[in-house]
């Protein structure tokens, strides 16, 4: 009876992939691009993304991927770099939201070059950290970013090599060389940005308390977000805005809905486009139904199985359940295996 009830599974599981071929495309293929307009498409809508990723926050679970591993110059999403290390550092206790900062004439002048995202900040003025946190991650302030770079590490350059740190550290390839994103040497990839902020997420949540502001106050001036998605989509509450011309319009996002979290990423979108492509990355990904197959175990044996749908609803991260027997996510869209241990009242 063991032998036939794991093949019944087995065959279960396999009837289950068959069903879903035709919905479970993940990655866009080279039939799925135009040439003269270079667009993927999801579900026949198409996006503009040189590179794009969708994860589902709670499980890592990649929901759809395209060049999401190729390097990539990621503009001022690289401030999103610089804001965890500080955020680190207040954790640490070695700074405070509420620490002053004093703005260097260096930083001053280059808060006052239009060419670049910026608020003028005159020399000798201090702000606090949240101050300067505020305008790096809602006006994407460049200057700022060095101001919390030279006030809490010393220098930008100290900041860089612990952003660098960082992504070491969490296992992303990546390599920033300045703090604020106008080098067209600093890469990190689509899947690397979006796990960024998943672990800034994870470790900081309250980090969403200032990307999910429309707008902040800075010297008596009111200074809008970049991200107009918190006004027209529902359930946006971050993250980070980015343009250089090496690296095109880039956007990561996250948004979440009944509960359950996306992360996207789009980078190197045509003009006027990261939006609207973020958009549809936002309805494809909340659009993706799981099928949720849940084994009951005793002594190692499978005694009953549950099929059941959910629709909206996140899947389970694996470190809720106790006493796990076997767990696994198979990554591809429809289609998540939760094989739980569990006890049983018979």
């Amino acid at each position: 009876m063991k032998q036939i009830f794991i093949k019944s599974l087995t065959v279960i599981l396999v009837i289950l992939l068959l069903s879903n071929v035709t919905a479970m495309k993940i990655s866009a293929s080279p039939d799925d691009l135009n040439s003269d307009e270079y667009e993927v498409l999801l579900d026949g809508i198409p996006i503009t993304s040189q590179a794009a990723v969708i994860i589902d926050f709670a499980t890592g679970l990649v929901v759809y991927e395209f060049n999401a591993s190729e390097q990539r110059v990621p503009a001022s999403m690289t401030k999103m770099a610089a804001a965890y290390v500080v955020f680190d550092a207040i954790r640490d206790g070695f700074a405070g939201f509420d620490t002053m900062l004093e703005i260097t004439e260096e930083a001053s002048r280059f808060s006052y070059v239009r060419a670049y995202s910026n608020v003028p900040m005159p020399m000798g003025s201090s702000y606090t950290v949240r101050e300067l946190l505020d305008v790096v991650i809602v006006r994407s302030a460049s200057a700022a970013t060095i101001s919390l770079g030279e006030g809490l590490f010393g220098s930008e350059e100290a900041l860089v090599d612990k952003m660098n740190e960082k992504a070491e550290q969490l296992g992303i390839a990546a390599l920033f060389h300045d703090s604020w994103g106008g080098s067209p040497d600093n890469r990190i990839s689509a899947s690397g940005m979006a796990e960024l902020t998943r672990s800034f997420i994870k470790e900081h949540p309250e980090i969403l308390e200032i990307t999910s502001q429309k707008s902040v106050l800075f010297d008596e001036r009111e200074y809008a977000s970049t991200n107009p998605l918190l006004s027209t989509y529902d359930g946006v509450d971050g993250f980070k805005t980015g343009y250089t011309r090496p690296a095109g319009w880039c956007f990561t996002s996250t948004a979440e809905i009944n509960g359950r979290r996306l992360i996207t990423v789009t980078m190197g979108s045509v003009q006027g486009s990261r939006f609207p492509d973020t958009v549809v990355l936002l309805d494809y990904g909340f659009s993706y139904y799981n099928i949720t197959i849940a084994g009951h175990f005793r002594n190692s044996i499978i005694n009953s199985l549950d099929i059941f749908h959910t629709s909206g609803t996140p899947l389970v991260p694996i470190s809720l359940y106790k006493n796990i027997y076997e767990a696994q996510y198979i990554d591809i869209r429809d289609l998540a295996v939760i094989l739980n241990e569990t006890e049983r009242n018979d």
